[in-house]
């Protein structure tokens, strides 16, 4: 490796980085279940989706090197992953609806608090939620298949150390943000009341279903506004 690759590399790691922040620090569904995920179970249970999501994207990474990013180009592919991941979504949504009509989800933080953090999943199942999650958001596809192909394709021109850098540039964007989001959202944990949990995680819900909703509308070509807010 000369002095010129590892020039290259650390700016592609510092624009990964950059680019990489601006994508994280939008809202969308990573963000609301991160959040709920955070005050339901704690902040290493919604740190270990981010180990997951990690994952995810170092599997996609190696699929560019072997052609991956020409299959989700496809316009059949972009739809199907809109429909699915709009479909995951909509699940999701309803499940937490559910437990905040009927008052489950405050005994169930009753139950997590009074077991000091030991009621949560498995590492393995917070691990999968980052990747169900991620999958499930079709403009993750659609970054990765433009923004991120750009991106890792100038990584796999300069070698081993670009690709290193495109993704660590990339995971420290991802990991920057959401350790604040997570400290905040578990910071807040200690203020909450029963009935103001409830309406945050009721609020989180309705913006789970209507993210769904507008992902499956987009799979058929339907474009949904943002809410106003």
């Amino acid at each position: 490796m000369n002095a010129g690759d590892l020039s290259a590399a650390l700016a592609l790691g510092a624009a990964a980085f950059v680019v990489g922040l601006s994508g994280a620090m939008s809202p969308g569904p990573y963000l609301t279940v991160t959040i709920t995920r955070t005050v339901q179970r704690g902040w290493f249970s919604a740190g270990l989706m981010l180990v997951g999501h990690a994952l995810l994207e170092g599997a996609l990474l190696v699929g560019f090197a072997f052609g991956l990013q020409h299959f989700l180009q496809q316009p059949l592919v972009t739809t199907v992953m809109a429909l699915a991941g709009g479909a995951v979504l909509l699940w999701m949504g309803y499940g937490l609806l559910s437990g905040v009509w009927s008052g489950d989800i405050v005994r169930d933080l009753e139950v997590a608090e009074h077991a000091d953090g030991r009621a949560a999943p498995s590492h393995a199942g917070s691990i999968v939620q980052g990747i169900v999650v991620s999958l499930s958001n079709p403009y993750w596809t659609l970054w990765w298949a433009t923004i991120g192909l750009k991106l890792a394709s100038d990584g796999l021109a300069i070698g081993p150390v670009g690709v290193a850098a495109f993704f660590l540039g990339h995971q420290l964007a991802d990991w920057s943000w959401y350790a604040l989001v997570i400290a905040a959202a578990s910071r807040g944990k200690e203020l909450l009341t029963p009935g103001l949990y409830r309406s945050v995680m009721g609020v989180l819900a309705v913006l789970l279903v209507y993210i769904g909703a507008r992902f499956v509308a987009s799979g058929f070509g339907i474009e949904l506004p943002w809410l106003p807010f």
